[in-house]
């Protein structure tokens, strides 16, 4: 039984992402990474439809509405960032993302 647990830190000097796991006699975090990074986003355990890894702050299309991917209240869910935070569509179970496809992440992806 395998007890990993797979991250992603944001670079903003080389604007790209850099992976890593810890567990399982990984030491964890990359080395070479100093500064002007993101906060570390952790692997959902779940993929898109297409069969990308879906990440803490990612964006997934699903029907004609794209979501984000956060972590709040001790638990995944996927919310509409064009609403307000008390008023907003969310996928009704989280597991939804997995019918859905990655279109980007919150640092790169620009909302129309």
């Amino acid at each position: 039984m395998s007890n990993r647990f797979k991250f992603r830190i944001y670079s903003f000097l080389d604007k790209s992402f850099h992976y890593f796991s810890i567990g399982d006699g990984e030491t964890g975090y990359p080395q070479g990474i100093a500064g002007g990074v993101s906060e570390i986003q952790q692997y959902t355990g779940l993929n898109d439809k297409n069969g990308k890894e879906v990440y803490e702050g990612d964006i997934v299309e699903w029907g004609n509405l794209k979501y984000l991917v956060e972590w709040e209240s001790n638990k995944w869910q996927a919310r509409c960032p064009y609403y307000s935070r008390y008023h907003h569509p969310k996928l009704e179970h989280f597991r939804d993302v997995e019918s859905g496809i990655v279109v980007g992440n919150i640092f790169e992806y620009k909302f129309d």
